[in-house]
């Protein structure tokens, strides 16, 4: 028989970008990046990654808010979080972009969290139990 295989939950981080300092704000997502992927209990997505992307080939606004928002259907919950480097007395709550990814989400029927600690609960419980249903159906 074979041994169910659980998949790992992709988590969409939503932060703020143009409000306050764009290369703190990046800064901020990347940190969170890379203490979810070597926490190993979600896969990360890492939006202002574009930040990278625009440096070398810029494009309009508008075309990163559609991408971003065209691809979210793909993603299992969205974790909305406020830029916060204390090390640098820095934090930017407000994001227009953020807020719009969060409605979609929500309009999509999917889990928005607000700290690291509840998604890792939503993860732990809801996320193994729902794994564990659709793997049942599968097997």
């Amino acid at each position: 028989m074979r041994q169910a295989q659980s998949r790992t939950p992709v988590a969409y981080i939503a932060s703020p970008y143009t409000k306050g300092d764009v290369a703190m704000n990046t800064h901020y997502q990347c940190k969170v990046f890379d203490q979810l992927l070597t926490d190993g209990r979600v896969i990360p997505i890492a939006p202002l990654w574009s930040h990278f992307q625009h440096t070398v080939l810029p494009r309009r606004y508008a075309d990163w808010i559609a991408y971003d928002q065209s691809l979210l259907p793909l993603y299992d919950c969205c974790i909305r979080l406020s830029a916060s480097l204390p090390e640098f007395g820095y934090l930017q709550e407000q994001s227009s972009g953020a807020d719009a990814e969060v409605a979609t989400f929500h309009r999509l029927g999917k889990p928005v969290f607000h700290t690291i600690d509840d998604m890792y609960r939503w993860v732990e419980t809801e996320w193994k139990s729902h794994d564990q249903q659709e793997e049942g159906k599968r097997g």
